[in-house]
């Protein structure tokens, strides 16, 4: 039950960024080219969209289901299984002109951009939190030391 427990509760809370993350961009796009509203469908198709995407992150990150491929390996699966999750949601939800190359392009490198920073962002997140712990182990050691 505690197994359990604890998965629920990073689900949620990776739903959560993600969820909130992915309205944010869509309200920012579509300020830029839409109508600047958001339709409660969009909301149910992004929330579900979110879901699967938090599932694919447990999976590829969590460290409880793959383990041994490398990091990089494991991001490069991870993103093109998102994207194409993406793309199979803008289709079967007609998010735009499925006959416009352009629009499609837009997506395509909205998509990739916006990966590329939550990556960074995460990287940088991870240093900055493995700084703090080494320095805190650090702390640990000299009070150890000490008569």
């Amino acid at each position: 039950m505690k197994k359990f427990l604890q998965f629920v509760g990073e689900m949620k809370t990776w739903g959560c960024l993600s969820f909130t993350g992915s309205l944010c961009i869509y309200t920012l796009i579509d300020t830029f080219w839409g109508d600047g509203q958001i339709a409660c469908a969009t909301v149910y198709q992004l929330l579900a969209l979110c879901g699967i995407i938090t599932l694919l992150q447990y999976v590829f990150f969590s460290g409880r289901v793959l383990k041994k491929p490398s990091y990089y390996l494991r991001m490069a699966v991870f993103c093109l299984l998102v994207f194409g999750t993406c793309a199979g949601f803008a289709r079967a939800f007609r998010w735009f002109p499925m006959e416009n190359l352009a629009a499609w392009g837009m997506f395509v490198v909205i998509f990739f951009v916006i990966f590329l920073v939550f990556c960074l962002g995460f990287e940088i997140h991870f240093r900055i939190l493995g700084k703090k712990y080494d320095m805190a182990l650090g702390r640990a050691k000299q009070e150890r030391e000490k008569p």
